[in-house]
């Protein structure tokens, strides 16, 4: 079993539930910045690039500044309403440190569970799910990225798609074959362990 199992294991309560989301959190937010995102930015730092991220690991926004990314599926970051009642995201650091220090076996106290301050109902990891709050902050973040490709439509685009697996390709894998294809002088490279290639029609714009 994978960290990825264990968050959507369907745990006997919720105490058991945060025990493992808080060690979770708690691990992706003490990672530093892997040497894959620094190498990458070491490339483009000082190119003029966006990021579209997929993953919800915060490694992206360890690595590139906020104005510059878009973490489509959200990021362990921050937790949200499960209703939701409120366009709002909260930093899940304090929560999370409230739960380890009272964590007792591998149950959190029943009154460190996060709650919402505006409604009392649960908190939730702000990553993608039925409840996933596409809200102001996702907008505004989705917005950049749309209107930096735009802006830049008509000159030379590298789309590089790097470790993109088969599970969303709505998301980044078939937007960069459309704009491969639509963008005079765009030109497409994947990197990935698994998943298949380009279709033949990009011909030479895509490697």
């Amino acid at each position: 079993k994978s960290l990825f199992d264990g968050f959507y294991h369907l745990y006997p309560s919720l105490e058991q539930q945060w025990a493992y989301y808080a060690r979770y959190i708690d691990f992706m937010l003490r990672e530093l910045a892997s040497q894959p995102y620094l190498d990458l930015r070491s490339l483009i730092g000082h190119k003029d690039y966006f990021i579209l991220s997929t993953n919800v690991d915060t490694q992206a926004e360890k690595t590139f500044p906020d104005e510059r990314t878009c973490n489509y599926q959200g990021s362990f970051a921050h937790l949200q309403c499960k209703q939701p009642c409120c366009d709002e995201l909260f930093d899940a650091s304090p929560y999370v440190e409230r739960m380890l220090a009272g964590m007792a076996g591998f149950e959190v106290l029943s009154e460190d569970i996060p709650r919402c301050p505006h409604c009392s109902w649960q908190l939730v990891p702000w990553v993608r799910d039925d409840t996933f709050l596409q809200g102001a902050a996702w907008r505004e973040s989705l917005g950049r990225y749309e209107r930096f490709v735009c802006e830049r439509s008509d000159r030379r685009v590298l789309l590089l798609e790097l470790g993109v697996g088969e599970m969303t390709p709505g998301i980044i894998t078939l937007p960069f074959w459309s704009m491969t294809a639509k963008l005079p002088d765009a030109h497409l490279l994947s990197v990935n362990i698994s998943g298949g290639s380009a279709p033949l029609q990009l011909g030479s714009k895509a490697g």
